[in-house]
């Protein structure tokens, strides 16, 4: 009798690790707590003790006002999409206030491509309305590096979807939701 209880607890125990779901990355939203989709020792594994700024002032860190976790598609937490993932949360409500996903693309007809794509996922997800407004852009910085960016500004919240084709010609692919608060804490910190 011990024999089968023990079977029936390592097949139990196989079959809970067999099944764990991995996460939609396009399901995680803004304002949600982190812990919806994170147990305290992934957030822990995960965590980043960011660099910092070019001002030199740190941004993130678990005595300051933001942290946040960032992850590779080879630790098999999300359900494909992207390469490298990073998720921001306000330190003392553990409210998530920004995702981001980065992917290498093969060219940049490919990550427009893939840019159009996820805009209208977005949007048939009823994710990005009427109430945001549309804006795109293309900009080449003084490193060489080009820009082509639709963003969609919201009353609480931006989507931002960009292609980045660096000097090398290499192409990355990204994918960005900010809340508006957090953005314009990161921008004047950023631009000090």
């Amino acid at each position: 009798m011990k024999k089968l209880s023990l079977y029936i607890f390592l097949f139990l125990m196989w079959c809970n690790v067999g099944v764990a779901e991995k996460i939609s990355f396009s399901d995680i939203k803004i304002g949600d707590k982190i812990s919806k989709y994170f147990n305290s020792q992934q957030i822990s594994k995960y965590y980043v003790n960011a660099d910092p700024s070019p001002s030199g002032e740190k941004l993130f860190g678990k005595d300051l006002k933001y942290s946040f976790i960032a992850m590779t598609s080879e630790d098999k937490i999300f359900v494909g999409d992207y390469a490298f993932y990073q998720i921001y949360y306000e330190n003392n409500s553990k409210k998530i206030v920004s995702i981001s996903g980065t992917d290498i693309s093969p060219d940049i007809d490919s990550c427009l491509k893939k840019r159009s794509e996820k805009v209208s996922e977005y949007k048939s997800k009823n994710r990005i309305t009427s109430l945001f407004n549309k804006h795109e852009s293309e900009d080449t910085y003084p490193d060489g590096v080009k820009t082509y960016n639709v963003g969609f500004y919201g009353p609480r919240k931006i989507f931002a979807f960009s292609c980045y084709v660096y000097p090398d010609d290499s192409v990355e692919y990204s994918f960005t939701i900010y809340e508006n608060e957090y953005n314009s804490f990161i921008y004047k910190k950023m631009n000090k």
